[in-house]
């Protein structure tokens, strides 16, 4: 008899494995937990935080889905080693870092570090999680089908 938790995995198993869910999920988050810190960052000048809140939020989304991507990409191109691996979190999180600065700078944002800070810390974080996370699926699975088609 199969109970309720194994018939979810079994369905949400291969939506949770396939890449593009994957980065399409991450995406959406991201942009939504951005706008409202950079909203909330910049809250003291109200015409400027809803301005902040959507170019932060719109920078995660495309930075998000793009990062997310090139992690899968440079997990198969990079290999799993250490190397590798540390080499497409350096990458990836350094480009959001620059592409963050530069929007922000666009959009006249006043607490430009206070805003960017945070989010650069977590995408560290989101990338080195990301990359284990490919880790663990290929050792599970051994093979090299977790890169974007």
């Amino acid at each position: 008899m199969v109970d309720a938790t194994t018939g979810i995995s079994a369905r949400y198993g291969k939506l949770l494995n396939s890449p593009r869910v994957r980065v399409i999920a991450a995406a959406v988050a991201s942009a939504v937990t951005w706008f409202c810190w950079a909203y909330w960052a910049n809250r003291e000048v109200p015409e400027q935080a809803l301005l902040s809140g959507l170019f932060q939020g719109g920078v995660n989304l495309l930075t998000t889905a793009f990062g997310s991507a090139l992690l899968e990409t440079f997990f198969v191109r990079f290999g799993d080693s250490v190397k590798g691996r540390v080499g497409a979190v350096a990458l990836v999180s350094t480009g959001s870092l620059g592409l963050m600065l530069l929007a922000h700078w666009a959009a006249a944002t006043p607490n430009v570090l206070l805003t960017v800070m945070p989010v650069y810390a977590v995408v560290v974080l989101y990338c080195t999680s990301y990359i284990i996370g490919l880790h663990k699926i290929k050792r599970r699975y051994e093979t090299t089908e977790v890169a974007v088609p």
